[in-house]
């Protein structure tokens, strides 16, 4: 009964408060089931965590993603520069609105007070396979008015900007909601420098190749666009439209462009090195969800998309007068289909669903001739999953019989998995929560591995596709560990990951070439060491998070054997006070890792920005990478050909920065319920020519 009341109390006093026209959906049954840490708005569960966003929290936040940074959860990172979401570890985020999955440019747009909770699946369900975290906003929801949100941010340095704009329209009659969102995001660089260093080891000697830098421009631009339908019944049902299209364009790619003055060993002149790569696409696309409440404890999802993609990139390389080029232009049709049921008895949940991914792709490749690529992929699963809990204990298991399929001209491969996943929770005592998770996968080959085709990257060396590639199998552990009080909290995390025969790089010497091409190496492990130590010194006004990360890497190949750490440091400080508002911190990019034979290690980065918040509008200015100069370098550990690439972004990377978010709201204003899947698949499945 206490549990009951400590879970419910919060969110009945919210419903209390509302307009009497307005639908709240702050009660859950998945609440009902557990315990809440005392001093504490946050609810530990066998999948993830429930956060109540503090009053002064939703009060000084100017959207929702600068809400989830305010969070500082452990293994989340939030770059305000792009508007990224990474998870430590890599892997893919997946952001959600009322359980449906949503774009970083629509979450922006929900207004912080119309924010009831954020659930963080950490360890996500059959419903979200694939995704390493799920971060759900729930909301609340009116039936009139409207909304009209807008944010600029946009950043200037010495020889670069960058700019994200967002706007968001929303009308409500009743029982339906239309919305529209256009979000565009652009980046230059005018002095990106990378210097590079490569031996090549020919049968009868080594070669030894040194690039001076010298400044390229580099940039790229996207808008993403949507026009959406909501319709919800009061029995529950709901039914979602939506119509999208996407452009991408990007003239000068960061890791396709260079500049340099090369120097060979055994020749005395330098030569100039020029390589230019574009990237352009376009992608419409549609969805469909319906969701049909069967009876209080069971409901039935249903949900359909597809989209098109038609892209072209562009490489060319230049040295001492001779050239490589090659254009490759394609288009690509995806869909998927999931039908899920849940049944929904107290603390225990069950799931049984049907999806169905299916891809047909068709790339023509010119160089000195031309070729055509023809894949076509699908995979059919069936799913169970079961949860419940058994006093301090929570068990959530699920299985899925997954037939994946993957066809080309010169064969196809076909395979049959049972793939299981385990979590299971203990809370010993109040403010701990311990938790053990267990997955198996199998990786099918990517569409750019398997692809019959050469792709030429400069004189005297290509890139090759390998069609005998095999699927390799892919074994998940973690254990979690976290005490939580008013104002300390810990969160650890142990993670190790086996990967058996992974489809890896490696680089040959054959016909007088050097061949970079792909093979089914021997292993792949990672075994990680993270977490996180947050203080709240000042009651809600200050909060401050330290997130230290530890990674060791096996790559194990069929000729090689390498080992490396890398070690990750986050610093995040939230203050607030009346309507001035504050934060600041390091970050490092997700770009740290290493497979196969290739480390890449980014510089951290910093920012500090301070503003004036009011009810509708906010204003901050601030500075990003300040008394540093930014830099990312990747190390290839070839026997063969290997190198060390070096980019900075010059002498100055500091950017000043500016951000200006407005809501204006009309009549009583309602949150979307945006009940639409958004994982679209926009992979053109291209081999490159870039190093």
């Amino acid at each position: 009964m206490w549990a009951f009341l400590c879970a419910t109390a919060p969110f009945v006093r919210s419903q209390n408060t509302s307009a009497p026209d307005s639908i709240d959906y702050s009660i859950s049954p998945q609440l009902l089931d557990e315990v809440v840490v005392k001093a504490s708005s946050t609810i530990n569960k066998t999948d993830g965590k429930v956060i109540r966003p503090t009053k002064e929290m939703l009060r000084t936040a100017s959207d929702g993603i600068d809400l989830l940074r305010k969070l500082q959860l452990s293994r989340i990172t939030v770059n305000p520069l792009t508007n990224s979401i990474d998870v430590a570890g890599g892997g893919e985020v997946r952001l959600c609105i009322n359980g449906v999955e949503s774009t970083s440019a629509q979450i922006m747009a929900i207004p912080p007070s119309e924010i009831l909770r954020i659930e963080y699946h950490d360890a996500p369900g059959i419903r979200y396979s694939g995704a390493a975290v799920v971060i759900d906003y729930i909301t609340s929801r009116q039936e009139s008015g409207g909304n009209i949100f807008l944010d600029s941010f946009d950043a200037v340095g010495k020889g670069r900007w960058a700019s994200i704009d967002n706007f968001a329209a929303q009308f409500n009659q009743g029982r339906s909601v239309w919305t529209a969102n256009a979000a565009y995001f652009g980046k230059r660089s005018d002095n990106w420098v990378r210097d590079y260093d490569e031996t090549w080891r020919y049968p009868d000697g080594d070669v030894i190749r040194h690039e001076y830098g010298l400044p390229v421009t580099i940039g790229n631009h996207s808008l993403e666009t949507s026009l959406n339908y909501n319709y919800l019944h009061p029995a529950g049902h709901t039914l979602n439209l939506r119509l999208g299209f996407n452009l991408e364009d990007v003239p000068n790619k960061e890791e396709g462009d260079r500049h340099a003055i090369l120097e060979t060993s055994g020749s005395g002149l330098p030569v100039e090195v020029r390589e230019h790569t574009e990237e352009h696409s376009l992608q419409p696309n549609f969805g469909l969800y319906y969701q049909l409440k069967l009876s209080d404890t069971e409901s039935f999802i249903l949900d359909a998309q597809g989209s098109y993609v038609r892209s072209r990139m562009l490489h060319e390389y230049f040295e001492n007068g001779s050239s490589e080029s090659s254009l490759v232009t394609g288009r690509k049709y995806a869909g998927r289909f999931l039908g899920m049921y849940e049944n929904r008895v107290g603390s225990r949940v069950w799931h049984l669903g049907v999806s169905t991914d299916l891809s047909y792709l068709r790339n023509r490749y010119e160089n000195d001739g031309f070729f055509n690529v023809n894949i076509r992929r699908s995979e059919t699963a069936l799913m169970a999953e079961y949860s419940d809990r058994f006093g301090p204990w929570g068990v959530m298991g699920n299985l899925k019989g997954v037939y994946r399929h993957l066809a080309q001209q010169s064969g196809k491969l076909d395979r049959l998995f049972l793939l299981p996943e385990v979590n299971i929770s203990f809370r010993p005592i109040d403010r701990w929560f311990l938790r053990y998770s267990f997955s198996m996968d199998y990786k099918m080959p990517q569409a750019a591995e398997i692809s019959d085709v050469e792709q030429p990257i400069q004189a005297g060396m290509v890139r090759r596709g390998n069609p005998d590639l095999k699927p390799f199998r892919v074994i998940d552990q973690s254990f979690d560990a976290s005490f939580e009080s008013g104002m300390f909290g810990v969160d650890a995390r142990i993670e190790y990951r086996n990967e058996h025969r992974p489809i890896m790089e490696s680089v040959l010497f054959s016909d007088g070439r050097f061949v970079r091409t792909y093979f089914n190496q021997r292993s792949f492990q990672r075994l990680t060491f993270g977490g996180s130590v947050s203080l709240r010194p000042w009651k809600e006004h200050l909060s401050i998070a330290a997130m230290p990360m530890l990674t060791r890497y096996f790559s194990h190949g069929l000729d090689y054997y390498h080992c490396h750490n890398i070690f990750r440091v986050g610093l995040s400080v939230d203050f607030s006070y009346g309507n001035w508002i504050a934060y600041g911190g390091i970050m490092s990019g997700p770009a740290n890792y290493m497979y196969g034979e290739e480390i890449i290690e980014e510089k951290d980065m910093n920012q500090i920005m301070a503003g004036y918040k009011r009810d509708n509008w906010s204003v901050s200015v601030g500075v990003f990478d300040a008394f540093i100069n930014y830099r990312m370098e990747s190390r290839n550990l070839s026997a063969l050909t290997p190198y060390i690439s070096k980019a900075q972004s010059g002498s100055h990377s500091a950017y000043f920065a500016m951000k200006f978010n407005l809501s204006l709201d009309f009549g009583r204003k309602i949150r979307q319920v945006d009940v639409h899947r958004n994982d679209l698949d926009s992979d053109s499945g291209i081999l490159t020519g870039t190093k």
